[in-house]
């Protein structure tokens, strides 16, 4: 039978040592044992285990000290604290050490195993986390904020003064732009970088699981409930919390996020008790909030709250100059052995690129992948189809996007181009439409606009 993981059963008592071995090795676990803080140390720094089960009274070294030693040593380690002599001054005490949670004895073995299994899920997600962190190559272009464009260099200008603060920050772009590695680099550039850095999308979570998810639950919450959850809020707790694609999160727990906003304070679903965090947040989206407000689909004293200061991530087609660079890095994280001659740069420099830096990597990845020569010519990126797709002469662009469609759709999909432009800003879109904001208003109303930015 396969292994479902390594545990480590410290306790200075023998028979709950061998029975926790052998019913754990029953269920399908890996078991070693220690009757000592010095033996476990020593245990710990020669093997790897997913999960401690450790008792806190212990001759010699306790498990508190013995807790506090592995936490210096940086062990990725989940610590399960098993005790008798349950009090809240100790459990506050391991929790604040990096125990993954804090069990009495006695205990129902089934619960027992439930706790382990939620501990080496979050283990494997933390060296996970720890991996992307070193190896950000698919989603961040290596970790950096890559060009040296006057938008890129001000936008790497910004995130450097906005880093060291505490405030709230919206950030905003179209999708692909890299809102999240704009998010992580205010993280690692702050003074919570050795922190945890926890990005939750909004957009990936039902809206029922939303609430549960991020503030966690208390045992029987609702019918699935079988345990205590901690959300991902406290996961997060001394670092960055970052909310991606916050306009999607649903009316009624808008109201909670504020509250936790305000007061730093949240109450896990079925709980009673608040409980304090110190957590910097972070939030993105592609959607226009302030036409949401309007709409009444966002509350406004929420967007107000997260408004506190705004980066506007740039489309990739405002700093067409990168392309070269940004292809070079593409190039060299993905280990190809290729190279762009002048002719294909300048082929992708003409494109609109609707899907920004992450289309960018896609059709760089896929023309190495195809090309059959070392170096990339115009012809290994045809599939593009780019004199299709370059912005064409005004004309052109009503003859070939408008032809055939009623009045109301030609009016639509107009206001929908203006706002692209715009980023959704309503403001300047009314300007170029020469029309009352009211009025836009009511037309991205009537024509359900809203919808094209989800």
């Amino acid at each position: 039978m396969e292994k479902k993981g390594k545990i480590l059963v410290v306790d200075d008592e023998a028979p709950l040592r061998l029975l926790l071995s052998n019913e754990l090795s029953r269920a399908g676990y890996h078991v070693d044992v220690a009757g000592d803080g010095e033996t476990a140390l020593k245990r710990v720094g020669e093997d790897f285990y997913h999960v401690i089960l450790l008792d806190i009274v212990m001759p010699g070294m306790d498990g508190i000290s013995l807790l506090r030693k592995i936490r210096a040593e940086k062990n990725v380690s989940e610590v399960i604290i098993l005790t008798g002599n349950a009090t809240i001054e100790s459990a506050i005490e391991t929790i604040k050490l990096g125990a993954f949670e804090y069990v009495r004895k006695p205990y129902q073995l089934g619960e027992l195993i439930m706790q382990i299994e939620r501990a080496i899920a979050h283990q494997i997600s933390q060296l996970d986390r720890q991996i992307l962190k070193k190896d950000l190559n698919k989603t961040t272009l290596g970790g950096k904020i890559i060009g040296e464009s006057a938008e890129i260099r001000d936008l790497r200008s910004i995130i450097k003064r906005v880093a060291s603060t505490q405030s709230i920050v919206l950030i905003l772009g179209e999708s692909g732009t890299g809102k999240e590695l704009v998010a992580r680099t205010i993280h690692e550039q702050s003074d919570r970088s050795d922190k945890q850095f926890v990005a939750v999308s909004c957009a990936a979570l039902p809206p029922n699981l939303l609430e549960s998810e991020l503030f966690g639950h208390e045992k029987g919450a609702f019918t699935d409930a079988k345990m205590q959850k901690r959300g991902l809020a406290e996961t997060a707790d001394g670092g960055t919390l970052f909310l991606d694609e916050i306009g999607e999160i649903p009316l009624l727990f808008q109201s909670k996020l504020l509250r936790f906003l305000e007061t730093g304070e949240i109450r896990r679903v079925g709980g009673t008790k608040d409980i304090s965090l110190n957590v910097r947040i972070l939030c993105a989206t592609n959607k226009p909030l302030e036409s949401l407000v309007k709409l009444n689909e966002f509350r406004a004293d929420l967007y107000y709250r997260l408004n506190v200061f705004t980066i506007q991530v740039p489309a990739l087609k405002d700093h067409r100059d990168d392309i070269p660079l940004l292809v070079e890095n593409i190039i060299a994280l993905q280990g190809f052995h290729k190279k762009f001659d002048k002719a294909a740069l300048e082929m992708l420099k003409t494109y609109n690129w609707p899907g920004n830096v992450r289309e960018l990597r896609n059709i760089v990845e896929r023309a190495c992948i195809l090309g059959r020569e070392s170096i990339i010519g115009e012809k290994d990126i045809s599939f593009l189809n780019i004199k299709q797709k370059t912005s064409p002469s005004a004309p052109e662009a009503m003859s070939e996007e408008y032809s055939g469609t009623s009045l109301k759709d030609v009016e639509r999909r107009h206001i929908i181009n203006v706002l692209r432009q715009v980023n959704g800003h309503k403001g300047k879109a009314a300007g170029i439409l020469k029309i009352n904001p009211k009025t836009l208003y009511r037309k991205m109303k009537d024509y359900s606009i809203v919808s094209v930015f989800e």
